[in-house]
């Protein structure tokens, strides 16, 4: 069935920064002692805020919490993926056809609406999506919890249950069907085991022209 809400998330789904960015996680974790490889990285806090992400290291380091860790961290990221950002292919047609359709969408992210602002005006789409950006950092918990989801749906006046999210981690798809949507896992880029989404419970894709035949865009 054709959705009353369709809800992106923004890396992976919309713009392809995962690799880039999680490898200057891996680095700049490395380098104060917390070593991962860019693999591991992605398995262990893909899809989680980075907020999140600096709380889990510096606790396995026996360290308190600091602040600037996560700073320089996303100082770090913002400064990669401003050079590497780019579309994910059929993204940007997809996106035309929710609009073409009438549908309301937005996009709900772990990211903030400051490197949304980012990565997506580097890859011509911010245009189209800068009314309707929200971000995980500013509802109060990060993915597998559902509270950006369910933000975003109230305020798009659309109950998550008449909504679909399009999602490419474990956490998103447990977030998102934690608030009562169906979720599709986009499954395009070669380091996804799409396995580990369909066991979440999405319904698995590999190309986004695919999506448009899962919500009814096009016959």
């Amino acid at each position: 069935m054709t959705p009353d809400l369709v809800i992106f998330d923004c890396d992976g789904v919309l713009v392809d920064t995962e690799t880039v960015a999680h490898q200057r996680m891996a680095d700049a974790f490395t380098e104060i002692g917390f070593a991962m490889s860019l693999h591991e990285c992605r398995d262990l806090f893909e899809g989680k805020t980075l907020e999140d992400l600096c709380r889990h290291v510096q606790d396995e380091l026996g360290r308190k919490p600091d602040p600037e860790l996560t700073l320089h961290v996303r100082h770090q990221i913002e400064t990669a993926v401003a050079e590497q950002v780019t579309i994910i292919p059929g993204a940007s047609e997809l996106l035309d056809a929710v609009i073409a359709r009438d549908i309301p969408y937005c996009v709900a992210s772990s990211g903030s609406v400051r490197k949304m602002h980012m990565t997506l005006g580097k890859t011509g789409l911010l245009d189209r999506l800068e009314h309707v950006l929200f971000s995980a950092q500013d509802v109060g918990r990060g993915k597998p919890h559902p509270d950006v989801f369910l933000a975003a749906a109230q305020a798009l006046g659309v109950p998550c249950e008449r909504a679909v999210i399009i999602e490419d981690s474990v956490s998103g798809i447990r977030a998102g069907l934690t608030a009562g949507a169906r979720v599709l896992g986009y499954a395009g880029d070669p380091f996804t085991k799409p396995e580990t989404l369909e066991a979440a419970g999405a319904q698995v894709f590999f190309d986004m022209d695919d999506a448009h035949y899962m919500m009814n865009l096009k016959g």
